[in-house]
């Protein structure tokens, strides 16, 4: 059997979110209204960025608007700036992960994206980085290669659920020897699935639930990069408390 390695991307390997430079630079350079940022995203932005909000609100919001003001887009116009976007965020990421992706690799490990970000950003990552195979949201084209409004999601835990066990049943994994890296509560059925969870830069929502459950508490190491400097331990180990802002 082999072993794999399952990365989400936005906030556990890149330093920032896919969807989100895509959505600025579509903004700034009037594709998209620049309202549907300023009124309906900017103020849970600058709730989170001002310790007031939660994170996943406001990537849960903006995942929405950009879904919803991309429609009638044309692909052509998408992938130059899903072009755009990648060449200028490649290497903006985190080195725990990026370092662990190199150490997959170079023992034989699958190497797996799994992320809520559109296919047409989360593909060109994954070749960048090598991985085997990545598995993204599906937003859906007519036959004008217009984008249609529609997606099939991967940032929930029940289709990110769905997409390890095909995984695993298609490369005949050993999930418990298998390892999984995430930042949020969409992560959570990754880290149920595999027997080496790290969690990188966790939201309160995640690192809640992984301290409530007495399996993933014990097995799940949190990784916290800053400035220059890694912190790694687990939250069996750990003797301080904890509390959303």
């Amino acid at each position: 059997m082999d072993k794999a390695a399952f990365f989400d991307i936005d906030g556990t390997l890149f330093r920032n979110s896919l969807l989100i430079e895509h959505f600025l630079l579509l903004t700034a350079d009037g594709i998209i209204d620049k309202k549907a940022w300023t009124e309906e995203i900017g103020p849970l932005f600058d709730k989170y960025q001002n310790r007031l909000g939660a994170y996943e609100d406001y990537l849960d919001k903006a995942s929405l608007v950009y879904q919803k003001t991309l429609a009638g887009i044309d692909r052509a116009t998408i992938d130059k700036y899903s072009d755009i976007v990648i060449e200028q965020n490649k290497n903006k990421v985190y080195r725990i992960t990026k370092n662990a992706v190199k150490f997959h690799k170079e023992n034989g490990y699958k190497i797996f994206f799994i992320s809520g970000s559109p296919m047409f950003l989360v593909e060109h990552f994954g070749e960048i980085y090598r991985a085997d195979e990545s598995i993204s949201t599906l937003y859906e084209f007519d036959q004008n290669s217009t984008f249609t409004g529609k997606v099939t999601p991967m940032w929930d835990n029940r289709s990110k659920l769905g997409a390890v066990m095909e995984l695993s049943k298609k490369y005949n994994l050993d999930l418990d020897a298998s390892y999984a890296y995430g930042d949020t509560n969409g992560d959570l059925t990754m880290f149920q699935m595999v027997g080496n969870p790290h969690a990188i830069n966790p939201s309160f929502e995640l690192i809640n639930k992984l301290y409530t459950d007495n399996e993933l508490r014990e097995k799940t190491v949190i990784d916290i990069e800053r400035k220059d400097v890694n912190y790694s331990f687990k939250l069996s180990d750990m003797k301080a408390s904890f509390k959303k802002f």
